[in-house]
C-alpha cells in the first residue's frame, strides 16, 4: 500500500486513554483487514531525559507491534473538522504498511472526531509537537 499517494479510510470505532499514557487507537476497515487498527501513544509528561525516554516519544503501530514506529517517522498527525490526516516519512510508511499520506474519515460517526480530537489535544500538550489541531476545534 505505500506505493499509493493517498489512502482514505473510515473510522468505525476509536478507544482512548488517558491515564499515564495518552493513547488513541482507531478501527477501520482496510482492503487487508475488516478489523484494522492503527494506535497513536505517548506519555502525559515529558520526563527531560535526555536521551528522552520512550515514554515521551509518540509510538505509533497498526494492528499489532510488527507494524510500528516512532514519532521521527510522523510528519504530522492533524486533527480537521470532517477528519485525521497522517503524514509520514517514506521509512514510517513503510513500517506501518500505509501511504506516506492517510486520511481517517469520520463520515458514519462524526462524534468519533471530537473524542480523538480530545486526545490529541492533550498529546500536544504534552510536548509533541508533531500533532496539528485546526484553530476551530481548540
Amino acid at each position: 500500500m505505500t506505493g499509493q499517494a493517498v489512502a482514505c479510510f473510515q473510522v468505525e470505532e476509536i478507544f482512548t486513554e488517558q491515564d499515564n499514557l495518552l493513547v488513541l487507537s482507531l478501527g477501520f476497515v482496510s482492503p487487508d483487514d475488516p478489523l484494522d487498527t492503527i494506535h497513536f501513544a505517548c506519555g502525559r509528561r515529558r520526563s527531560g531525559a535526555n536521551p528522552p525516554s520512550i515514554e515521551d516519544l509518540l509510538y505509533v503501530d497498526r494492528t499489532d507491534q510488527s507494524l510500528a514506529c516512532d514519532g521521527s517517522e510522523v510528519v504530522s498527525l492533524a486533527s480537521y473538522r470532517d477528519r485525521l490526516e497522517l503524514i509520514l516519512t517514506e521509512s514510517g510508511a513503510d513500517a506501518l504498511g500505509l501511504p506516506t499520506h492517510t486520511l481517517f474519515r469520520f463520515d458514519e460517526h462524526t462524534d468519533l472526531l471530537a473524542d480523538a480530537t480530545t486526545i490529541l489535544l492533550a498529546m500536544l500538550q504534552a510536548g509533541q509537537e508533531q500533532i496539528l489541531i485546526d484553530e476551530t476545534l481548540r
